[in-house]
């Protein structure tokens, strides 16, 4: 009898990870057996694959292993947004699910829906806000000044994840700013891990992004906080671990980096 699964629980990879387990298959079956244990579902974004829309070499095998494990298309950070605004003041409950990958298309679906102009111009579009990203860092990094010992502090974290949270909201959602004057920013979980995650490298650690992937990150942290676990790359997977350690947005997510495959064949 075929493995039921709730695809109510899920685990995110990033698009490292995926080509990680690409190149190494024999990790793919005890991933199985792991997703199964613990009734586990892989979340693929809209984000993750604008990535691998790029990735043209992996799209086959990407395509058995999509329909291999209990995988699932989950909604846009756009979507997780609204439902974060329609819950207030209380959190966001939905589910992440649109539809299981591996039930609903056929391998064939899958390849043309990683080479089509609709997903293209996602990825067009996520470059595009990539570089973005890194002008509007450069321009407002000084409109958030360090505290009076001339550097940046913990302690400021929590007041620049308010500002930025607001900010998106003003942009996003005006009309339920205007209802909210004193907004509770940390229902706003996905804008909330966003914050963070930049003041955190870019603020607090005084990093300067060495190329335009950097940015790419922060498009996997909308779905982050409404995952059971996420398994990221080294660097981004330690400050995520640091910012949990002090806020509660990643609270329930465990965040592992790839060493969470060591001694799998």
């Amino acid at each position: 009898m075929p493995q039921k699964y709730s695809f109510s629980r899920f685990i995110y990879l990033d698009t490292w990870v995926f080509g990680k387990l690409l190149k190494e298959p024999k990790k793919i079956r005890p991933l199985f057996d792991f997703l199964t244990r613990h009734d586990l579902c892989i979340a693929v974004s809209e984000a993750l694959l604008s990535e691998l829309s790029d990735a043209t070499h992996y799209h086959p095998d990407l395509n058995i292993l999509l329909t291999m494990l209990p995988s699932a298309l989950i909604k846009t950070s756009e979507a997780i947004l609204d439902e974060e605004v329609r819950s207030y003041p209380n959190g966001r409950t939905d589910t992440l699910l649109l539809y299981p990958l591996n039930i609903e298309l056929g391998r064939q679906t899958i390849t043309q829906w990683l080479s089509s102009d609709k997903l293209n111009e996602a990825r067009r579009r996520q470059k595009l806000d990539a570089r973005k990203m890194k002008q509007r860092l450069d321009s407002v990094k000084f409109n958030f000044p360090p505290s009076k010992l001339g550097k940046y502090t913990k302690e400021q974290a929590k007041e620049f994840a308010w500002m930025i949270t607001v900010q998106w909201l003003a942009s996003t959602h005006p009309d339920f700013l205007r209802k909210h004057k004193n907004v509770k920013a940390d229902v706003f979980l996905s804008i909330q891990l966003h914050a963070y995650y930049v003041y955190y490298k870019y603020y607090l650690d005084n990093r300067e992004p060495k190329k335009l992937s950097d940015f790419g990150d922060l498009f996997h942290l909308p779905y982050l906080p409404y995952c059971t676990l996420a398994i990221l790359e080294r660097d981004m997977s330690n400050v995520l671990n640091k910012i949990k350690s002090h806020y509660k947005v990643l609270d329930g997510v465990a965040v592992k980096n790839v060493d969470f495959f060591n001694g799998w064949s």
